[in-house]
């Protein structure tokens, strides 16, 4: 054999090897590339999934084609160019999730997750769904307060007619930042069949959600409640005596078994007309079955319908009931048990910065942990529960004080 040609060949067998070499090195990253954003690779094609079912793309468009959005594709194109060499992912691993998908970098959830979350806060948060919600674009702000209507007169012909005022009064809004912090160890992201981030999200927005229901409808004041207080505080605020509030209804006795049917209508008796159209109930589910509903029952108002049928609407006096956690379950004496009104013309909910989910790697960088931060800017502000004279659009029923 010619020496030359062995060698061609023995250099051409080397050539090959260390191809075959670099070939498994770098099939070895890209697999740990693909296996360190697995997560996000399975949101995405969950996402797929979402917008085949629903027909509608994160955009708002009619979904048509494989991937939800534009920005989507271009996502996963940067992930499997990462994973080949060709671009670093380093570029998103620390933006936060206010942004589209690829900006945000999905370290733990993608950006339309944060939909369903909001959506979250209006059908937990039964303050938020009820009240009036004013956007805001600075810090603090005056808002107006219709007093009275315009006055409606009849002259006569060739007469004028005389100018009337609509009064009105002021408002002030000076929302708070409310904060829910968290982190999230990335293995269990990593391996997770279910997005850790989704679950950690909804919980967040039902924490948010629950905890505007307490500062709108029993905020006293104290920090407990952010310093804000809410329908229950501002009634209790009008006099120290609460047979003098125009807007409470004082009970049969200070314990859920003395209450009767007679004492609700009272609440109803007290409502302004003003307000009657749109107004409803708000309570605690255990306190309407363990206190409303044995009263239909006794009196035969109740049915085998109402008991048996799947139908969820319930009503009180020809007024929707709303459960909100927030209102009590557990008697005590000078209580606020069950509020009728229309929260839309007694509160405001002022919001400077609407719900944002973000998430970090920074802060917990060392402990190979993603940080959840869930942020809103609101204030709420209490202003028709009327005084020791008149009822507000807001009433209600109290124990006796003893």
């Amino acid at each position: 054999m010619d020496t030359q040609f062995a060698e061609k060949v023995a250099s051409g067998f080397k050539a090959a090897g260390d191809r075959m070499g670099r070939l498994e090195s770098d099939l070895k990253e890209c697999e740990q590339v693909l296996k360190s954003n697995q997560g996000q690779l399975r949101r995405l094609l969950g996402m797929i999934g979402e917008a085949t079912r629903t027909g509608v793309a994160p955009d708002g468009q009619p979904y048509r084609r494989f991937w939800p959005t534009d920005e989507h594709a271009e996502y996963f194109g940067e992930i499997i160019l990462a994973a080949l060499g060709k671009k670093s992912l380093d570029s998103y691993a620390h933006r936060d999730l206010g942004e589209a998908v690829p900006s945000a970098g999905g370290v733990l959830v993608p950006d339309e997750l944060r939909l369903p979350w909001i959506d979250a806060l209006g059908r937990y948060g039964k303050f938020r769904a009820n009240t009036t919600v004013v956007p805001m674009t600075s810090g603090s702000a005056k808002v107006p307060r219709l007093r009275t209507d315009l006055p409606v007169e009849c002259p006569g012909e060739g007469m004028a007619a005389s100018k009337g005022n609509v009064t009105f009064s002021q408002v002030t809004l000076t929302p708070k930042t409310w904060i829910a912090l968290t982190a999230v160890s990335n293995e269990l992201d990593e391996d997770a069949m279910v997005g850790v981030g989704e679950i950690v999200g909804r919980s967040t927005a039902r924490s948010m959600a629950k905890q505007e229901d307490l500062v709108g409808f029993a905020g006293d004041g104290t920090e407990t409640y952010f310093g804000m207080t809410g329908i229950v505080g501002a009634l209790r605020n009008v006099d120290a005596t609460i047979g003098d509030i125009a807007g409470l209804k004082v009970g049969t006795g200070n314990a859920y078994s003395e209450l009767t049917l007679g004492d609700f209508r009272g609440v109803v008796e007290l409502l302004p007309e003003d307000v009657d159209e749109d107004a409803a109930w708000f309570m605690s589910k255990k306190f309407y079955y363990s206190v409303v509903y044995p009263l239909a029952e006794a009196a035969g108002i109740a049915n085998l319908f109402d008991i048996l049928s799947d139908r969820k609407g319930r009503y009180l006096y020809g007024y929707p009931v709303v459960f909100t956690s927030a209102m009590p379950s557990t008697e005590a004496n000078s209580q606020i048990c069950a509020l009728l009104g229309d929260l839309r013309v007694a509160a405001y909910l002022a919001e400077r910065k609407a719900f944002t989910i973000e998430a970090s790697r920074d802060v917990y960088f060392g402990n190979y942990q993603t940080g959840i931060r869930a942020v809103e800017r609101i204030d709420v502000n209490v202003f028709n529960v009327g005084d020791t004279t008149n009822p507000g659009a807001v009433v209600g029923l109290i124990t006796a004080a003893s």
